[in-house]
């Protein structure tokens, strides 16, 4: 055999190994496309097949449910960042309260000092 005819059998095959490892990547590519699910997939379905949608307004529907969902969504991330604030209000207050009872009540009188040290060098450090 020259090598001439080797070196294309050699190029036919990295070719076709190429086209192979690709034809792979783009099939799984469109599998997890057509796999993704929208957070109202079982409505979305249902509704579809009530009101016998063709296929654009199944899209359209599709479209509106996920603008609706990630609008909810930013509805609840900015109550629950209100709320974050409001709870950590309160849980300052109980740890300044858990903390007094603890000098106060818990320790006794010649340890309350070395307390008031450590607890002023731990809010140093936050």
């Amino acid at each position: 055999m020259n090598s001439t005819r080797l070196w294309i059998l050699i190029l036919t095959g990295v070719t076709f190994l190429a086209g192979l490892g690709t034809g792979i990547i783009v099939t799984e590519r469109s599998h997890r496309e057509t796999d993704v699910v929208s957070a109202f997939g079982d409505f979305e379905r249902a509704f579809s097949q009530e009101f016998d949608l063709d296929p654009e307004r199944q899209r359209l529907l599709g479209g509106l449910l996920d603008h609706y969902n990630l609008e909810t969504q930013e509805i609840r991330d900015r109550y629950a960042a209100q709320n974050h604030r409001e709870m950590e209000v309160d849980l300052r207050r109980a740890g300044l309260e858990y903390r007094q009872l603890t000098r106060d009540r818990l320790l006794p009188e010649h340890k309350r000092q070395e307390f008031d040290l450590l607890m002023a060098s731990y809010v140093e450090n936050l």
